[in-house]
């Protein structure tokens, strides 16, 4: 049995189209897929906030009273445990009104979830 031999040419065009594979990959993985867990929402669109409402929010709301004072439901960024248990923790973003990549991040926890921790970045 002969041995065919790999040109210099050959290996190039094999790693670019593991190149690009991986490139097509990763972009299906951190687009945003709607139907990954990680990009759900309680609803179909995600509300916005403004610092007023952020700062009327406090520690020990439950999702329902905080969506209240926003008007609307976060996008679901994380959900650990088990629903129920004291450990169940999900973590919500809204997206500020006023600035792009302004946003609020909040981390509800515990059988009936109260919030936790609250953070914002530039909203107004």
């Amino acid at each position: 049995m002969e041995k065919k031999k790999i040109t210099r040419k050959q290996s190039v065009i094999f790693l670019l189209i593991v190149f690009v594979a991986a490139i097509v990959i990763s972009a299906i993985i951190f687009s945003g897929n709607p139907t990954s867990p990680a990009n759900t929402t309680p609803s179909s669109t995600a509300a916005t906030i403004t610092k007023a409402e952020f700062d009327k929010i406090e520690n020990g709301m439950t999702y329902d009273q905080v969506n209240e004072i926003i008007g609307g439901d976060g996008e679901l960024q994380a959900e650990s445990g088990e629903k129920g248990s004291d450990i169940y923790t999900v973590s919500y973003k809204w997206d500020g009104e006023s600035l792009t990549g302004s946003a609020a991040n909040l981390t509800f926890q515990g059988a009936t979830p109260k919030l936790q921790s609250k953070v914002q970045v530039g909203l107004k």
